[in-house]
């Protein structure tokens, strides 16, 4: 946090807000000389440690406590304006209490959100549209004020460093109804141990049971056929199906009994994390209808299609979401982590999010960071079709929604907030906080950014038994992770999920179809037919709500 973003003591000198109970009432206090105190508070999913500093450097609360030391440097910047962050778990929470709040006003100045949400709010008449303080003189993206209250210029917080991309493509016509915070995309992860793995042995070797060492996840290397070779990493559906057979065969003691008691999956060549995801980013890279912007499309007889391959493909035990997985906790109905299973030995193909690879710095094998595969109708047997699809990777990735209010001062403090928690050091802090890409360009020169970098360029090691190796390998992860974002850019591959107002209803009415599909027995071909035509009707009878 540099000492050169000053305050603007004329931001906080008139007016007053005491809390956030109604965003449209007018709360100034003009008239007096001595600054008054503006209060935001600012709704997110950061879990708050319990044993507060003493948990600093645990990585449940990297995101708190980076999120508390930029609080902490705003005020002391500006110490007329007193930021509290609450936690409200997931973003699902922040949506559900923010719809609550609005008809009694208790909504926060300032929320984490997926933009799918946010149209509801905008039909309420409460989200600032952030681009009314782009060139704000005082307040505007590259201007801040030196102590002497002296507008300068800050090379720092411009604009034009500043990616707007998501934001642009949700929702167009210039209108910034929220605003980027942070980012992600998918990346196809392989245990780059099995696949290196020439004939028979361990894939890599079992690691410890010390939970001081894996966090309680033992890794047990995975034992091959003496006929198995080494794998090219697949880069098309085609090649995914393949390999997964090939690894069923290959490592038979893993893969003979692959679903417990219940069901669930045990073990699995190639688990799919997010059934939305799947859905979302299958249709887009296979020209499927899934929406249009206004309303769902997805009821087509090419996406069935699409579900009746890739329920045969489940059902062959190739393929899962994480919802298929194991369950840990019965009551909440909790599966375990893709990530975990991963760690076990029991996933050797993963498309998960960018972040994950802090979860997968355990000792016994090593993984490598690449891009998801293209699908196309020609990896799919049921169109006999030679399309091959055109690659794209998803943009996601919490933004933040600043919301509207009559007071002047209070907007300008909460978009002058959200302007410092995004330069580009804390960009970058963020990012090394986090696992999340920076959202600045100039982010990537700081050093907490090239360390990653760099770290990538190393590759790492099996063994991760000491608190060194581990982070050097969690490091290398990340690292590869941000090379990859640099590949997705460069090659145009980003596309965004799309919004309008029933976009958040949509997402999920397809994820629960993947799972409903997965999920339910039909092993016929009348079988699977009829139980995908159930499940779209259903899905879409839901996205319509």
């Amino acid at each position: 946090m540099k000492k050169s973003f000053c305050s603007l003591l004329a931001l906080v000198a008139l007016f007053t807000l005491t809390g956030c109970d109604d965003p449209s009432s007018n709360t100034s206090n003009s008239g007096g000389e001595t600054p008054q105190e503006i209060n935001l508070v600012w709704w997110n999913d950061y879990e708050q440690p319990a044993n507060g500093e003493a948990d600093r450097g645990n990585a449940a609360y990297n995101r708190y406590f980076f999120a508390q030391d930029a609080i902490d440097a705003f005020e002391e910047l500006y110490p007329n304006v007193h930021i509290t962050q609450e936690c409200h778990n997931s973003y699902g929470e922040i949506a559900t209490d923010i719809q609550n709040g609005l008809s009694t006003g208790n909504i926060p100045n300032i929320a984490s959100t997926y933009p799918d949400n946010v149209l509801a709010y905008e039909q309420a008449g409460v989200v600032l549209h952030a681009q009314e303080y782009f060139n704000d003189p005082e307040v505007g993206f590259g201007k801040i004020a030196n102590a002497e209250g002296e507008i300068v210029d800050d090379p720092s917080s411009t604009l034009a460093d500043l990616n707007l991309s998501s934001e642009e493509s949700a929702y167009g016509d210039g209108d910034y109804l929220t605003m980027p915070y942070s980012r992600s995309s998918e990346t196809l992860i392989v245990n780059q141990s099995v696949f290196d793995l020439d004939g028979a042995g361990e894939a890599g070797h079992t690691a410890s049971s010390d939970p001081s060492i894996n966090g309680g996840e033992q890794y047990i290397a995975p034992v091959a056929v003496d006929t198995k070779t080494p794998y090219e990493i697949p880069t098309d559906y085609t090649e995914v199906i393949a390999l997964a057979r090939r690894m069923k065969a290959d490592f038979p003691e893993t893969f003979a009994d692959q679903r417990d008691e219940d069901g669930w999956f045990k073990a699995v060549p190639f688990c799919y994390d997010s059934p939305d995801n799947l859905f979302i980013s299958f249709t887009q890279m296979m020209g499927i209808d899934y929406t249009d912007n206004t309303q769902p499309l997805f009821n087509n007889q090419d996406a069935k299609n699409m579900m009746i391959q890739l329920k045969k493909w489940n059902n062959e035990g190739l393929i899962c979401t994480a919802d298929q997985l194991q369950i840990t906790n019965p009551t909440e109905g909790w599966h375990e982590y893709s990530t975990s299973v991963m760690n076990y030995g029991r996933i050797f193909m993963l498309v998960s999010s960018t972040t994950s690879g802090q979860y997968l710095g355990v000792d016994g094998y090593r993984a490598t960071f690449t891009a998801t595969p293209t699908i196309g109708k020609k990896d799919m047997e049921i169109f006999s079709s030679s399309d091959a699809g055109e690659h794209y990777a998803i943009s996601q990735g919490p933004s933040l929604v600043l919301f509207a209010n009559r007071d002047e001062a209070v907007e300008k403090a909460t978009f002058n907030f959200y302007k410092f928690l995004t330069n580009t050091e804390n960009s970058a802090s963020l990012a090394a906080a986090s696992g999340y890409f920076p959202i600045r360009e100039s982010s990537n020169d700081e050093e907490a950014v090239k360390n990653y970098i760099d770290a990538a360029n190393e590759p790492a090691n099996e063994t991760s038994t000491d608190s060194e190796a581990h982070s050097a390998k969690i490091n290398n992860y990340i690292g590869q992770t941000y090379k990859l974002n640099e590949t997705y850019i460069e090659n145009d591959d980003y596309f965004v999920a799309p919004v309008y107002s029933g976009s958040a209803a949509c997402r999920t009415a397809v994820g629960n179809l993947v799972n409903y599909v997965f999920n339910t027995e039909a092993t016929t071909d009348a079988e699977i037919t009829a139980l995908v035509d159930e499940a779209f009707t259903t899905a879409y009878s839901a996205a319509l709500q």
